[in-house]
């Protein structure tokens, strides 16, 4: 596995909340340290809790401080633009620059994941595709691989191709599936012949993924087999 030195890390995105960018995120930044190379995990904006940066430190395994991979925390689970309000906080853009520079100056490669999708508003006046455009990076859309999952993942595409994002693929994600049915059969397919991007993986339904502290040998076996890295070009 080689990463071309013209790209700096991969934003994880999705195509709403709660789809999985955590484990995702986790599993590629796993994977990729397993294949011996120097990664680096962060996510800028948190809403409720820091379990999510957590979860992405201990399964990179890296030593950062939690107050650099997670520079924003909100209290409640909300959107960022919300959250702040009702903490009358304002979200510096400058903390996020800041500790996503520290962080990398320190790896070769960084996986940042964001909080919502695309869409989702950071402040009054900026939503998650400006962050990404502030980091500079390509993204990698996670969507939920069943019933429904088409609508909303030709749109994340459409929007994020609107605002001149470039994305390198997409995963599905069985989180809510214990069976593969007939959509879960057919849409990967139909989301390639829809958006033209690339379905890079197929993460299946799997509790050990979702506890807090999951096996890390495991995820790494996991995503190895079930992330295609042949179609995901870093």
């Amino acid at each position: 596995m080689n990463i071309h030195k013209d790209i700096d890390g991969l934003f994880i995105t999705a195509t709403g909340t709660e789809i999985g960018k955590t484990v995702v995120a986790a599993g590629i930044a796993a994977s990729l340290r397993y294949a011996g190379i120097n990664v680096g995990v962060m996510k800028p904006i948190s809403s409720g809790d820091t379990s999510d940066a957590e979860y992405l430190k201990h399964v990179s395994q890296v030593d950062d401080p939690l107050n650099l991979i997670n520079p924003i925390s909100l209290r409640y689970p909300l959107a960022p633009s919300v959250a702040a309000r009702l903490e009358k906080k304002e979200i510096d853009f400058g903390r996020i620059e800041t500790a996503y520079f520290e962080l990398n100056k320190k790896y070769d490669f960084m996986i940042v994941e964001g909080v919502g999708g695309v869409a989702v508003p950071i402040n009054d006046d900026l939503f998650v595709t400006d962050l990404i455009q502030h980091l500079n990076l390509p993204i990698l859309i996670v969507a939920l691989s069943g019933l429904g999952t088409i609508n909303h993942t030709v749109l994340t595409v459409e929007y994020a191709r609107q605002h001149n994002i470039e994305i390198k693929g997409i995963v599905l994600n069985q989180k809510y599936a214990d069976t593969t049915g007939l959509a879960e059969q057919t849409n990967p397919d139909e989301i390639e012949r829809l958006t033209h991007v690339p379905i890079v993986g197929n993460v299946p339904n799997d509790e050990l993924l979702a506890c807090t502290y999951p096996n890390l040998q495991y995820v790494t076996e996991l995503f190895n087999h079930h992330i295609y890295w042949n179609k995901l070009h870093l």
